[in-house]
Protein backbone atom coordinates (compact mmCIF):
# COMPACT_ATOMS: atom_id res chain seq x y z
CA UNK A 1 0.00 0.00 0.00
CA UNK A 2 2.86 2.27 0.77
CA UNK A 3 4.85 1.54 -2.39
CA UNK A 4 1.48 2.51 -4.39
CA UNK A 5 1.05 5.68 -2.65
CA UNK A 6 4.92 6.70 -2.96
CA UNK A 7 4.07 5.69 -6.73
CA UNK A 8 0.73 8.07 -7.27
CA UNK A 9 2.79 10.75 -5.44
CA UNK A 10 5.77 10.13 -7.82
CA UNK A 11 3.37 10.60 -10.90
CA UNK A 12 1.84 13.71 -9.92
CA UNK A 13 5.04 15.44 -9.25
CA UNK A 14 6.23 14.48 -12.54
CA UNK A 15 2.76 15.46 -14.05
CA UNK A 16 3.22 18.60 -12.37
CA UNK A 17 7.00 19.48 -13.31
CA UNK A 18 6.20 18.40 -17.00
CA UNK A 19 3.02 21.04 -16.97
CA UNK A 20 5.02 24.05 -15.30
CA UNK A 21 6.89 25.09 -18.31
CA UNK A 22 3.10 25.54 -20.28
CA UNK A 23 1.70 26.99 -17.14
CA UNK A 24 4.84 29.74 -17.00
CA UNK A 25 4.07 30.35 -21.05
CA UNK A 26 -0.17 30.80 -20.28
CA UNK A 27 0.36 33.44 -16.93
CA UNK A 28 -0.24 37.23 -17.64
CA UNK A 29 3.43 38.42 -18.05
CA UNK A 30 4.03 41.22 -16.07
CA UNK A 31 3.82 44.68 -18.08
CA UNK A 32 7.18 47.11 -17.79
CA UNK A 33 8.76 50.48 -18.41
CA UNK A 34 12.07 51.78 -18.89
CA UNK A 35 13.31 53.82 -15.89
CA UNK A 36 14.74 56.50 -16.40
CA UNK A 37 18.43 56.99 -15.63
CA UNK A 38 19.94 58.29 -12.56
CA UNK A 39 16.69 58.45 -10.77
CA UNK A 40 16.03 57.67 -7.53
CA UNK A 41 12.53 56.93 -5.68
CA UNK A 42 11.37 60.09 -4.14
CA UNK A 43 7.67 59.11 -3.27
CA UNK A 44 4.77 56.16 -3.96
CA UNK A 45 0.86 57.20 -3.57
CA UNK A 46 -1.70 55.00 -4.76
CA UNK A 47 -4.23 56.08 -6.37
CA UNK A 48 -8.54 55.48 -6.59
CA UNK A 49 -10.63 57.32 -8.65
CA UNK A 50 -12.22 57.79 -12.03
CA UNK A 51 -10.87 58.54 -15.63
CA UNK A 52 -13.29 60.51 -17.63
CA UNK A 53 -14.38 60.31 -20.60
CA UNK A 54 -16.58 62.24 -23.62
CA UNK A 55 -18.05 61.25 -26.57
CA UNK A 56 -16.72 62.96 -29.57
CA UNK A 57 -17.59 62.51 -33.52
CA UNK A 58 -14.56 61.94 -35.25
CA UNK A 59 -13.79 63.66 -38.36
CA UNK A 60 -15.26 61.82 -40.84
CA UNK A 61 -19.14 62.36 -41.23
CA UNK A 62 -20.29 58.86 -41.20
CA UNK A 63 -17.99 57.40 -38.54
CA UNK A 64 -19.79 56.05 -35.34
CA UNK A 65 -18.90 58.34 -32.17
CA UNK A 66 -15.98 57.32 -29.72
CA UNK A 67 -14.88 57.56 -26.36
CA UNK A 68 -11.69 60.22 -25.90
CA UNK A 69 -10.15 61.06 -23.00
CA UNK A 70 -10.54 63.80 -20.93
CA UNK A 71 -9.06 63.89 -17.47
CA UNK A 72 -8.34 62.06 -14.14
CA UNK A 73 -10.08 62.45 -10.81
CA UNK A 74 -8.58 60.90 -7.95
CA UNK A 75 -7.33 60.38 -4.38
CA UNK A 76 -3.54 60.16 -4.11
CA UNK A 77 -3.32 57.79 -0.64
CA UNK A 78 -0.07 56.45 1.21
CA UNK A 79 -0.07 52.70 1.92
CA UNK A 80 -2.16 53.06 5.28
CA UNK A 81 -4.64 54.67 3.09
CA UNK A 82 -4.32 57.83 4.47
CA UNK A 83 -5.29 60.83 1.73
CA UNK A 84 -1.92 62.33 0.96
CA UNK A 85 -2.93 64.11 -2.11
CA UNK A 86 -5.08 64.19 -5.35
CA UNK A 87 -4.42 63.81 -9.01
CA UNK A 88 -6.45 65.59 -11.80
CA UNK A 89 -6.65 67.51 -15.16
CA UNK A 90 -2.99 68.01 -16.66
CA UNK A 91 -2.21 65.62 -15.80
CA UNK A 92 -0.98 66.86 -12.40
CA UNK A 93 -0.48 65.58 -8.83
CA UNK A 94 -0.66 67.69 -5.73
CA UNK A 95 0.47 66.34 -2.34
CA UNK A 96 -1.08 67.54 0.89
CA UNK A 97 1.80 69.88 1.70
CA UNK A 98 1.11 72.44 -1.44
CA UNK A 99 3.65 70.87 -4.06
CA UNK A 100 2.43 70.10 -7.25
CA UNK A 101 3.80 68.45 -10.64
CA UNK A 102 2.99 68.44 -14.22
CA UNK A 103 3.35 65.93 -16.36
CA UNK A 104 4.07 66.17 -20.22
CA UNK A 105 2.60 64.31 -22.58
CA UNK A 106 2.30 62.39 -24.88
CA UNK A 107 3.90 59.55 -22.01
CA UNK A 108 7.40 58.62 -22.39
CA UNK A 109 6.45 55.24 -22.49
CA UNK A 110 3.70 53.02 -22.34
CA UNK A 111 3.02 49.07 -21.60
CA UNK A 112 -0.38 47.53 -21.90
CA UNK A 113 -1.84 46.53 -18.87
CA UNK A 114 -2.78 43.40 -17.48
CA UNK A 115 -6.53 43.50 -19.20
CA UNK A 116 -8.14 45.35 -21.92
CA UNK A 117 -10.24 47.06 -18.61
CA UNK A 118 -7.59 48.21 -17.44
CA UNK A 119 -5.36 51.88 -18.47
CA UNK A 120 -2.13 51.06 -19.73
CA UNK A 121 1.20 51.69 -17.44
CA UNK A 122 2.96 55.50 -18.29
CA UNK A 123 6.11 56.65 -18.06
CA UNK A 124 5.69 60.30 -17.87
CA UNK A 125 8.38 63.44 -17.88
CA UNK A 126 7.36 65.89 -15.00
CA UNK A 127 8.03 69.68 -14.03
CA UNK A 128 7.40 71.65 -10.79
CA UNK A 129 4.64 74.41 -10.52
CA UNK A 130 3.38 73.77 -6.61
CA UNK A 131 5.15 75.15 -3.52
CA UNK A 132 8.32 73.10 -2.10
CA UNK A 133 7.38 69.93 -0.63
CA UNK A 134 7.40 66.19 -1.33
CA UNK A 135 6.82 66.36 -4.84
CA UNK A 136 9.72 69.22 -5.48
CA UNK A 137 12.31 67.81 -7.78
CA UNK A 138 10.13 64.85 -9.18
CA UNK A 139 11.37 64.72 -12.66
CA UNK A 140 9.10 61.38 -13.62
CA UNK A 141 6.33 59.38 -12.72
CA UNK A 142 5.51 55.84 -13.01
CA UNK A 143 1.82 54.87 -13.36
CA UNK A 144 2.12 50.98 -12.31
CA UNK A 145 -0.52 48.12 -10.91
CA UNK A 146 -3.57 50.07 -13.27
CA UNK A 147 -7.01 48.33 -12.55
CA UNK A 148 -9.96 49.73 -14.29
CA UNK A 149 -10.57 53.05 -16.00
CA UNK A 150 -10.12 51.99 -19.75
CA UNK A 151 -13.00 53.58 -21.89
CA UNK A 152 -16.05 51.36 -22.03
CA UNK A 153 -16.11 48.54 -24.85
CA UNK A 154 -19.73 49.90 -25.87
CA UNK A 155 -19.44 53.13 -28.01
CA UNK A 156 -21.40 56.39 -26.71
CA UNK A 157 -25.01 56.57 -27.84
CA UNK A 158 -24.91 60.51 -27.80
CA UNK A 159 -21.79 63.43 -28.44
CA UNK A 160 -20.95 65.31 -25.56
CA UNK A 161 -22.08 61.83 -23.20
CA UNK A 162 -19.56 61.72 -20.37
CA UNK A 163 -19.03 58.46 -18.23
CA UNK A 164 -16.08 58.25 -15.29
CA UNK A 165 -15.03 54.94 -15.33
CA UNK A 166 -13.72 53.40 -11.85
CA UNK A 167 -9.86 53.03 -11.70
CA UNK A 168 -6.82 52.34 -9.01
CA UNK A 169 -2.94 52.64 -9.91
CA UNK A 170 0.44 53.18 -8.25
CA UNK A 171 1.69 55.91 -8.68
CA UNK A 172 5.85 56.27 -8.33
CA UNK A 173 7.62 59.88 -8.66
CA UNK A 174 11.29 59.50 -9.49
CA UNK A 175 13.88 62.55 -8.95
CA UNK A 176 17.39 62.88 -9.56
CA UNK A 177 19.95 60.77 -8.12
CA UNK A 178 22.04 62.98 -6.61
CA UNK A 179 24.31 60.02 -5.26
CA UNK A 180 24.28 61.22 -1.39
CA UNK A 181 24.43 58.43 1.05
CA UNK A 182 21.10 59.35 2.40
CA UNK A 183 19.45 59.15 -1.74
CA UNK A 184 16.67 55.96 -1.40
CA UNK A 185 17.33 53.59 -3.69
Amino acid sequence: MRWKRCKLLAGCLCSFLFALPLLAETLPREPSLPLPSATRLAWVAHAAGFQVYKAQAPAEAQAPLRWVFQEPEATLQDPAGATVGRHFRGPCWEAADGSRILGSLPPLAQAPARTPTDVPWLLIETHGIGTPGVLSGVTHVLRVATVGGAAPAKPPSRPGETVRVPYRATYLFLAPDTGSPSSPR
